[in-house]
């Protein structure tokens, strides 16, 4: 394609993004009837009853007390996070710089990404920071540095969202692209967080579950979740979750966002047919009667990862939601190493980047055991801290 014709493509989706109303002020008139909007959707969806989305998570027994449970884990938090800032690749920013045709995809950490195809941008849901309000900084925060800032990142022409928790919509990230040429892709009833933190409605695209829209060739389409929402504690499941699809010539992906295991992914599969890459979250298994069984708060344990993988039929697989923050009550490498026994007896390929790393799926690129080599830096280390204390050395 020529430079010109790419220009051209980008100009009209740029024109399909609404790009000409970010000008524009936000009126109280505007908003109120993007509200109306918004409502009436939202109460014509299969998916809302009563002003709250229908839940259908699972309920797994469990014998322990979760609410102790989430006492103890918060408090001992630190025993499950690594000693010492875990490794990550700078971003490319030359390579990025220059928009690709073919399929690539950045791993920003946590569910973050940065997808490329068709000559198009698509910023996933973006957390640069902290994955939960400022008052759970010290508990919720980083285990590795960022691979860039959002002002070095490429201005990308798409943000979407899968749902309004704390660790997948991030508010000052959002805010930082409001005065900005962008478009937002969210499920239903997570504009209006967007409308309040400076967003136009012009801006924004809400979807239903299977609504679907095609993008400079790319066919982007909201797909079933098995999750909740909320971001208050007052507001539990009053706006809409979903993973979603992108589906191209030049490639194809899923997003999980989060999500219980269910039957939703074979429905994905049968719908949409093949994916060469599977973008999916994953954390630890149950051992032993030891552990939380994370479906029950719309997850998936490691099993359920490689059998969701499986169910939608993808070349690959690229597990997400792991290793940046701990959210559970595992250990911070526990989930990848589940994940890759399971993947070893299913001959499932794994494609697991370093933080910050660009891969092109479809080059089959070879699997990086990056994690292994942070492990050794911690054991290093804290046999250092015990040599220490045998040994009466001083700092």
């Amino acid at each position: 394609m020529s430079a010109g014709a790419v220009k051209a493509s980008m100009f009209s989706v740029l024109g399909f993004l609404g790009v000409a109303n970010y000008f524009r002020g936000l009126s109280r008139t505007e908003l109120n009837a993007s509200q109306k909007l918004r409502q009436v959707r939202m109460e014509s969806s299969s998916q809302f009853c009563n002003g709250k989305v229908i839940g259908r998570m699972p309920k797994t027994p469990y014998r322990g007390s979760k609410t102790y449970l989430n006492v103890c884990s918060f408090f001992r938090r630190s025993k499950l996070k690594p000693n010492m800032p875990l490794p990550h690749a700078e971003l490319d920013i030359h390579l990025l710089k220059k928009r690709s045709h073919a399929f690539r995809i950045t791993w920003l950490g946590h569910s973050s990404l940065f997808l490329e195809m068709n000559h198009a941008r698509i910023l996933i849901d973006p957390v640069f920071n902290y994955a939960a309000p400022l008052i759970g900084k010290p508990w919720f925060s980083r285990n590795l540095d960022l691979p860039a800032d959002k002002k070095s990142l490429p201005l990308p022409d798409l943000i979407v969202i899968s749902h309004d928790h704390y660790d997948h919509l991030e508010k000052s990230t959002i805010k930082y692209y409001a005065d900005k040429p962008v478009r937002f892709f969210v499920p239903l009833g997570v504009g209006l967080h967007l409308e309040n933190w400076g967003i136009h409605p012009d801006k924004i695209h809400e979807f239903d579950w299977w609504e679907s829209v095609n993008v400079n060739g790319i066919n982007i389409t909201a797909t079933p979740a098995n999750h909740n929402s909320g971001r208050t504690g007052f507001d539990n499941d009053k706006t809409l979750w979903c993973s979603w699809a992108f589906c191209s010539g030049s490639g194809s992906v899923f997003f999980s966002g989060d999500s219980a295991y269910d039957t939703h992914f074979k429905e994905i599969r049968q719908r949409l047919g093949h994916f060469d890459l599977a973008c999916i979250e994953v954390a630890a298994n149950v051992k032993n009667g030891q552990g939380y069984p994370v479906e029950n708060c719309g997850h998936m344990q490691a099993y359920h990862t490689l059998q969701a993988f499986q169910d939608l039929g993808a070349d690959k697989l690229l597990p997400v939601h792991w290793s940046t923050f701990e959210l559970f009550t595992h250990k911070w490498d526990e989930p990848i190493h589940d994940l890759i026994a399971e993947a070893e007896y299913a001959g499932t390929h794994l494609l697991t980047p370093m933080v910050g790393e660009t891969v092109y799926p479809k080059l089959n690129p070879e699997t990086s055991f990056w994690w292994l080599e942070a492990e050794d830096r911690v054991n290093i280390q804290s046999s250092f801290s015990v040599a220490q204390v045998e040994f009466g050395f001083q700092e």
